[in-house]
């Protein structure tokens, strides 16, 4: 019985321990074909059984594997740790038992964060668990910051969670805004410069921008004519709850006047960009107005 993990390497693993301590199996048998074929001998307390981390196995070590595989009784568990399987490997599982394990994104992350946070005794405020979606790393990562967040005292606050937290956050326009709002022209120069290498589109970068700064207009409105606004005011700023509250905190140190300088600098930027003008130019002249 040969048993493949596939997916997301943090969830198909644990998955297969899982799998493997429901049947007697407790260690990883070396990927070659000797030691496969001894610990599928039956010995003196079963019939045997294998546990196979496929992860670094080539084309030529899955050749050398595959027929013991075919051969495997029925009654003889084999479980194969195989996240990214080959071409070769996934047409070998199309007949047999595979377990598949996706990689959760957006709401499907978050969600996800909040039920291992329970499995630790931490609950994860929204904002927080948004917060951690959004990081630069995989779930193994992100539970190793989860089980750092359970050892702080309550109330686990995004703030405290920013300060112990290792993982990088992503780069994006929200902190080109963060660092113009707090009057930076080196910060932002550098972050725009950071995500010039990093490949970004400058239009595309100027758009992001824009709808930042229009978030923030919206958000400004808000409290205005609210100064302490609900949850279900939030949705009045048409963005994700998490960039909404991030908006409302910004907006909060913000003018009319401040806003209306921002909104005029971006469009005269938009119209260079797209007159013919080199938009990193036009680009980098809007963060230096916004943040001089």
């Amino acid at each position: 019985m040969v048993i493949a993990f596939t997916g997301d390497p943090f969830l198909a693993r644990e998955a297969l321990l899982e799998e493997a301590r429901l049947r007697g199996l407790s260690r990883f048998t070396e990927p070659t074909p000797e030691a496969l074929a001894q610990a599928l001998a039956p010995g003196l307390f079963g019939g045997g059984g294998a546990m196979l981390d496929l992860r670094e196995v080539g084309e030529a070590e899955w050749k050398a594997l595959k027929p013991l595989l075919e051969s495997v009784p029925e009654g003889v568990p084999v479980l194969l740790l195989d996240p990214k399987p080959s071409p070769s490997r996934a047409a070998f599982y199309r007949n047999r038992e595979r377990r598949d394990f996706p990689t959760p994104k957006g709401k499907d992350l978050v969600r996800h964060l909040e039920n291992r946070a329970k499995r630790l005794g931490l609950r994860l405020p929204g904002g927080v668990a948004q917060y951690l979606a959004s990081l630069e790393g995989d779930l193994e990562a992100l539970e190793r910051e989860l089980e750092k967040l359970a050892l702080l005292s309550p109330p686990l606050t995004l703030e405290k969670v920013e300060k112990v937290v290792a993982l990088r956050p992503p780069l994006t326009g929200f902190d080109l805004v963060r660092s113009v709002l707090e009057k930076d022209p080196k910060e932002a120069l550098l972050r725009l410069r950071r995500l010039k290498e990093e490949g970004e589109e400058p239009l595309r970068l100027l758009g992001a921008l824009s709808w930042q700064f229009a978030l923030l207009a919206r958000a400004f409105f808000l409290l205005r004519e609210n100064p302490r606004p609900k949850e279900e005011d939030l949705a009045r700023l048409e963005a994700h709850p998490y960039a909404a509250r991030r908006a409302l905190e910004a907006a909060k140190r913000l003018t009319e006047e401040a806003l209306k300088e921002a909104l005029d600098a971006l469009m005269e930027a938009e119209k260079r960009a797209k007159g013919g003008k080199d938009p990193w130019l036009a680009l980098e002249a809007a963060v230096l107005r916004l943040a001089g």
